[in-house]
């Protein structure tokens, strides 16, 4: 029989394909390999640890770590035996651990070094159902040996186990068995743990591979940065991997990704808009740096404009209901891009390590269309999706032959989308969450009668069935004048300016709007350069000279838009939004009600009509 789960499949791979390489990691500056059969090997002898410490059928484990080849060994090492894996953000506090840890149930944690240890150690009495820790890596046999153990302790303690033992397990894994929680990082409130089951994860993977698969799939390659604790990450660089039997590399850190893109030059790649902001950032800069009067910096400029020339005629043969390869370009311009690409864009593409990259992939929060029409006018034809935990990832998703520009793609194939009255987006399909682990009321919240999932996201539904998101439904800003506003639509548009990194739009109950600026702190150090500006950070986010800079390009802003829409008050503080300050997610979205809660004093003094139109604002000491 077919495989009909991803455990299924991944040892169907280990006999397959064993000798092929799986996974790539780092190791004392040199790339190493772990074959599908050592990989089947790894999760086989912590699988048999597993059970010989009573682990099993239903129970639970956390797993907290960075991207490693061990963490997709743990994984698919409790999946193999029937259990479900409890992710947890490395990034996470203490209190944040303990909470995922106990709601959970969790009996084995799996954590990465003593310091995630020591987070599980100091919140101890608050997890009695904890029966093991396993740390995989620096475990110096310090702690309480009833409770803590290494990685290799836990190999040892499975290997008397036979192997009968473990396969017997592992085929008794089931469609409808419980896979993974993911605990929502959410805006507001705390997290809810979305349950998953194996059902979800195949038919993602099914559904996937009908529209957004990598052109040559066995030989693809991709590269893990992203939490995998973040779904989105999970799905591609470890479940699908699995499904596709392609290659995962691990960056060395979010710090090293352009480094080791280069190295890697993943065929497909996903990344949030906070990445692919960067990369245009670092692009811009460098055109903007050099001498517009040089023949390459003009030949450059020239390729990027005829590339964005093209990019408007498959942008309108997509408008007709086509794909982008059915554009009709003149003669003449074809073969001056083609030339173009060949001397200028292939080298931009290299300078970020996308040169072979054949699906580029963007999720999580809505991408100003002004960087996908960039992009695409390199050569990299960014295709956008959308969705969220609760349906798996993907929702709907921008085929990449007919990609969009503005739109998040096309439903799934075998996801249904349809917009309700008050314009809420709901979608019903066997990715679908069977709803939150203890929590029935959330769940009912989620999921209506008739099976449709409400994703708190309003959208629309074009004429060829694309779909735009407009912003969340709980997001929308009501003015004391009654007006409705998208705040997410403004802060793409002011968040253009290479000098700013984040932006909150206030409004809700409020004569007008107003908004919260966080300045790119890569970016500040030659700006101020080139001003003449002298000073640390906060310093330079409050230089007339900056806020000048500014109140200009917020003007540029407001003149395109109805005057209640337009942002009369704005105030920059004097840092970066922090995860460790609960102020964004892991995944680098902004978490409103934190941000209103912690700048409260400066947001209110936006509101006092003898308060400057601009102002430079000091954040609150950490607490």
């Amino acid at each position: 029989m077919a495989p009909q789960t991803i455990v299924e499949l991944f040892w169907d791979r280990t006999q397959t394909t064993p000798n092929k390489s799986a996974l790539r990691y780092k190791e004392n500056g040199v790339w190493t390999d772990i074959s599908w059969a050592d990989y089947g090997t790894r999760v086989r002898s912590v699988g048999k640890g597993l059970l010989a410490l009573g682990f099993g059928r239903g129970d639970k484990m956390s797993l907290l770590s960075k991207n490693r080849p061990a963490w997709h060994v743990a994984d698919m090492a409790c999946l193999s035996i029937g259990g479900a894996t409890a992710p947890v953000y490395a990034t996470n506090s203490p209190e944040q651990v303990a909470y995922i840890v106990e709601h959970s149930d969790t009996k084995i944690a799996v954590v990465e070094d003593l310091d995630q240890l020591d987070k599980v150690l100091k919140m101890r009495s608050e997890l009695p159902k904890l029966e093991k820790v396993v740390v995989i890596s620096g475990y110096d046999h310090s702690a309480d040996k009833d409770l803590v153990l290494s990685w290799d302790d836990l190999i040892a303690a499975g290997s008397a186990l036979p192997d009968e033992r473990f396969d017997d397990a592992r085929t008794k894994v089931g469609p409808n068995d419980l896979a993974t929680f993911v605990y929502t990082s959410g805006t507001t409130g705390p997290p809810k743990a979305v349950m998953l089951t194996h059902a979800n994860v195949w038919f993602t993977c099914e559904s996937g591979r009908k529209m957004i698969a990598p052109p040559d799939p066995a030989n693809a390659r991709t590269i893990s940065y992203l939490p995998l604790s973040h779904i989105a990450e999970r799905m591609i660089s470890h479940f699908l991997h699995i499904y596709y039997g392609s290659q995962t590399w691990f960056a060395e850190s979010l710090d090293t990704l352009l480094d080791d893109l280069k190295e890697v030059k993943p065929t497909y790649f996903f990344a949030v808009p906070r990445v692919w902001e960067k990369f245009y950032a670092g692009i811009q800069g460098k055109l903007a740096a050099a001498d517009p009067n040089d023949r390459k910096v003009k030949l450059a400029l020239s390729a990027i404009e005829t590339g964005r020339e093209v990019t408007k005629l498959e942008q309108a043969a997509v408008d007709d209901g086509k794909n982008l390869s059915d554009a009709r370009l003149p003669l003449g311009l074809k073969l001056k891009h083609r030339l173009l690409d060949k001397l200028v864009l292939t080298k931009l593409r290299e300078a970020i390590g996308l040169d072979q990259c054949e699906l580029p992939l963007s999720a999580a929060a809505p991408l100003n269309p002004e960087l996908i029409w960039f992009f695409h006018s390199i050569g990299i034809k960014i295709a956008e999706g959308y969705g969220q935990s609760e349906d798996n990832g993907p929702t709907s998703w921008n085929p990449i032959e007919a990609v969009k520009i503005g739109t998040v793609g096309k439903p799934m194939p075998g996801v249904e989308v349809k917009i309700a009255e008050d314009g809420e987006i709901l979608a019903r399909g066997a990715n679908v969450s069977p709803g939150y682990y203890k929590d029935e009321e959330a769940t009912r919240e989620l999921i209506d009668s008739e099976g449709w999932m409400h994703s708190g996201d309003v959208g629309e539904l074009d004429e060829h069935n694309y779909l735009k998101i407009t912003d969340r439904k709980k997001d929308l800003i009501i003015t004391a004048g009654g007006k409705n506003i998208a705040p997410q639509e403004l802060e793409n548009r002011i968040k253009f300016h290479d000098l700013i990194s984040q932006v909150v739009v206030i409004g809700d109950r409020r004569p007008f709007l107003s908004a919260l600026i966080t300045l790119d702190e890569e970016k500040v150090p030659a700006w101020a350069a080139a001003h003449g500006i002298d000073g640390d950070f906060a310093q330079v986010a409050g230089n007339e000279l900056t806020l000048k800079e500014l109140e200009v390009w917020m003007d540029s802003i407001n003149e395109k838009l109805a005057k209640v829409e337009g942002i009369k008050k704005f105030r920059v503080l004097d840092r970066d939004f922090r995860q460790e300050d609960n102020e964004i997610t892991p995944t680098l979205k902004v978490k409103r009600r934190q941000i209103n809660e912690i700048f409260a004093e400066a947001i209110e003094d936006m509101y006092d009509k003898e308060s400057p139109r601009s102002a430079s604002v000091p954040a609150p000491e950490r607490k």
